[in-house]
Order: structure tokens, then C-alpha cells, then sequence
């Protein structure tokens, strides 16, 4: 059995004092394939072709456009819209407009940027499983981290299979390890609602105090800009 990635990224981010580390992972995988997209793989052939196929969400247009490189931005986007342009001839009739309306509406679902990160993510998940069984040491920091988003933590159990003969104990580790963290955080967040009550009004917040952006990435992942 081999590793799926290199591992220093991970045991890199699941030390750093965070709700997820996969969050931090996936920013890192985000970053490099929106600097690919602004560099030189805006002039490879391959990558216009996926361009052209699969375009770029909102987001990520936003991210490529927010850089000091909207050439390469325009360049992608035109090679998109080319092949495009077939969606907008107008419809003989209604069953074959409804049908070009289905087609449109795919078209603005797809990002050739998501697709690669997702991709690069699942090799993280299926890495991190492995390194479970075979590097007993990070059987600690699995343990002493904060756990996860709930996003990702689904992801690590849908991809627990890959630690083996050790899976069974590993989605147990997962599941302790999130549990415990889903509850200190409950236990800030009641602290939080509990200081604005009057009577508590000299009690001291603490870490409850950020503990509602911490929820919010608990839930539904850390945002970035």
C-alpha cells in the first residue's frame, strides 16, 4: 500500500489550531490550481480544452478575477463562451427550447477549477485513512485535533476503507474525536447566548466569544475570500 499524496501538508495542518484541518488543506489545493490557471497552463491545449468543457463557477471566476492576471482570465472565458455559443440558436419549438433550457442550466453547474479540487481532496481523504494505519504516531494527532467540518468529517468516513484492517477502529477515533469537539463547541456557543443575559453580564467570555464563526465553519466549512 502506497500513499496518495506526499503527507506533509497534512500532518502540517492538522497541527495548526483550527475547527478543520481539511478546510486549511483544501485552501492550499484551491491556491495552487488558481495559480496553474493564471500562469502557464492557461496557454496548454489540455487545459483550454477542460476550459472550454466545464468553464468556471461564479466563485472561482471571481477569485481568477480578483488577481493581477485578467488576461489569462479573458482568454479562458472567451474559449468557454466559444463553446457556448451553440445554447443560444433560437428553438423551433417549445419541446426543443425546454430541452435547450435543461442544457443551459447544466452548463452554469460546472467548473473545471471544483473538479480538480475535488479530485486532489479525495486523495487527501484516501491518504489520511492510510496514514492511520500505517503511522501509529498520527493515531495522536488524529485524537488531539478539533475535528472537523461536518463536510469533510462525511468525507473521511466515506473514505474510511482505505485504513485497512484498521477501519473499524479508525471511523470509531473519527467518530469520538468529532463528537467531543461538536460538544465543546455546543458548550461555548450556550456560553456566548448565556452572557447576554443580564445576570451574567461581569462573566468573562473567553473563547466563547468567537465561538459562532467557529460554529459556522463546524457547519458548513471556513470561508475565504
Amino acid at each position: 500500500m502506497s500513499y496518495h499524496i506526499d503527507t506533509g501538508l497534512i500532518k502540517e495542518k492538522f497541527n495548526t489550531d483550527c475547527e478543520c484541518p481539511l478546510c486549511e488543506i483544501k485552501k492550499v489545493v484551491e491556491e495552487q490550481f488558481l495559480h496553474e490557471f493564471l500562469n502557464d497552463a492557461v496557454m496548454e491545449d489540455n487545459t483550454r480544452i477542460k476550459v472550454g468543457k466545464n468553464g468556471f463557477c461564479a466563485r472561482h471566476f471571481d477569485m481568477l478575477f480578483s488577481r493581477q492576471n485578467k488576461l489569462s482570465v479573458a482568454l479562458q472565458i472567451g474559449t468557454r463562451v466559444e463553446k457556448l455559443q451553440h445554447l443560444f440558436e433560437p428553438s423551433a419549438n417549445v419541446r426543443t427550447a425546454i430541452k435547450q433550457a435543461e442544457a443551459i442550466t447544466k452548463s452554469s453547474t460546472t467548473c473545471v477549477i471544483c473538479d480538480l479540487v475535488e479530485d486532489s481532496m479525495v486523495k487527501y481523504y484516501k491518504t489520511i485513512a492510510q496514514m492511520f494505519q500505517k503511522e501509529r504516531d498520527f493515531f495522536k494527532t488524529l485524537i488531539s485535533s478539533k475535528g472537523f467540518c461536518i463536510h469533510h468529517y462525511a468525507e473521511l468516513l466515506k473514505y474510511s476503507r482505505h485504513a485497512g484492517f484498521v477501519s473499524k477502529e479508525y471511523v470509531k477515533i473519527l467518530g469520538n474525536t468529532q463528537k467531543r469537539n461538536m460538544e465543546r463547541l455546543q458548550e461555548e456557543l450556550k456560553k456566548f447566548c448565556d452572557k447576554h443575559d443580564y445576570r451574567n453580564a461581569l462573566e468573562p467570555l473567553g473563547s466563547a466569544e468567537t465561538a459562532l464563526p467557529r460554529m459556522r465553519e463546524k457547519l458548513y466549512g471556513k470561508k475565504y475570500d
